[in-house]
């Protein structure tokens, strides 16, 4: 612990150098022998997206496998086959290239193959494809044509099932084991700082390796539930290989992570924004929109709560694409306009920003393709593919 407060402090120390120094975009390295890797702040388009979507699956009149909820992860195979969890219905569905629906597997129940609580991790070992039960503890491989490979469970006991997130080449999972605090030893109006610990998880016999951690939401509790003050969220992260790309704070920043320390930081030399009256009310305006009463009206009691985050988050969502380009989201209070990307290069260097459309959700990037989810008016899940365009 000691080591890693150390290495915080110098990272801090060689990042200021770096910016006074007018120094950004040049690649430095500390003591510690972490590079950081910062670009210029300047006003230049790496590629658009077309708002006009290639494939468009679902919709507030449709029936059968294109009636979507809770959606749980979206893929695209190297076949152009799309592989849709719908976390409603504990089936995951593949769809051909032109958008027909080519098969379901899943549901609900404990059997092989069946699901509790699904999550798509990816691919896997080639063409096939992962999936998680956060509820079962259980790993689940699908072949390339969508048929049951194999089953990895976690070892019964008393351990609470992590939440997974993605896949690592050797099987083990990157995950979160939950945070568990009793209510009865809670007071009303106590604040609660969480903290994501990411773990690479060995299921076979549960081995642990922590992996990265970073500051999460701050809670009010209530006397009966948990309230998010308002600009603090959940980092963001992607795994590359074996390296975990990061985003948390204020600063336009990605962590990389390596065998549980930071091996790397790049991103831009941008200053933090702090949060204006009109990022408070692009916010509320949001929960009134997206929240019933009374749970409305609780969240937007916190609005100005004195521990309430002075700047905004820099990045919000990290997604590597396929090439080693990595697009960090920039945060917006208007979760479901248009949001900007920076996008970097696999050897750190800024390529430029692109806007994607409002509403939608990134899952991957994948060639010339953009994979997502889009909400409509409604609320209503969609899966698209959107034309990239460099």
């Amino acid at each position: 612990m000691h080591c890693r407060v150390a290495t915080v402090a110098s990272l801090i120390g060689a990042l200021a150098a770096c910016e006074r120094g007018g120094q950004a975009g040049a690649t430095v390295a500390d003591s510690a022998g972490v590079r950081i890797t910062l670009a210029p702040d300047a006003d230049s388009t790496f590629a658009s997206v077309d708002p006009h979507p290639v494939m468009s699956l679902g919709g507030p009149d449709v029936s059968g496998p294109t009636q979507f909820s809770r959606l749980a992860g979206v893929h695209l195979d190297a076949r152009g086959n799309v592989w849709v969890a719908d976390g409603g219905s504990a089936e995951l569905r593949l769809f051909r290239p032109d958008g027909t629906h080519w098969k379901t597997r899943g549901g609900r129940g404990e059997g092989p193959g069946e699901f509790r609580r699904l999550r798509l991790l990816g691919v896997f070992r080639g063409d096939s494809v992962a999936c998680w039960d956060d509820q079962l503890g259980r790993l689940t491989v699908f072949d390339a044509d969508g048929e049951l490979a194999r089953t990895t469970r976690m070892p019964p006991g008393e351990e609470v099932a992590p939440r997974g997130y993605t896949i690592f080449a050797d099987g083990t999972l990157l995950a979160q084991f939950p945070r568990l605090i009793a209510g009865s030893s809670l007071e009303p109006g106590q604040l609660l700082k969480d903290t994501t610990r990411l773990e690479r998880v060995e299921l076979s016999h549960l081995g642990r390796e922590a992996l990265a951690s970073a500051p999460g939401p701050t809670w009010l509790w209530t006397g009966h539930s948990q309230i998010p003050l308002p600009f603090t969220l959940n980092p963001g992260f992607d795994l590359d290989g074996a390296s975990l790309h990061l985003v948390a704070g204020p600063e336009f920043r990605v962590r990389v992570f390596q065998a549980g320390r930071v091996s790397e930081i790049y991103g831009m030399a941008r200053r933090p924004r702090e949060v204006t009256q009109s990022d408070v009310a692009t916010y509320a305006a949001f929960m009134e929109g997206a929240l019933p009463q009374p749970q409305r009206r609780e969240y937007l009691s916190v609005l100005d709560h004195a521990a309430r985050p002075r700047y905004l988050p820099a990045y919000d969502h990290v997604v590597v694409a396929d090439d080693g380009d990595v697009w960090a989201r920039i945060y917006s209070p208007e979760s479901f306009g248009a949001a900007s990307w920076d996008v970097f290069n696999n050897g750190r260097r800024w390529l430029g920003q692109v806007r994607t459309p409002a509403g939608l959700m990134v899952h991957e990037v994948k060639g010339d393709t953009l994979v997502g989810v889009w909400r409509d008016t409604l609320g209503v899940e969609h899966v698209r593919l959107h034309r990239i365009r460099r």
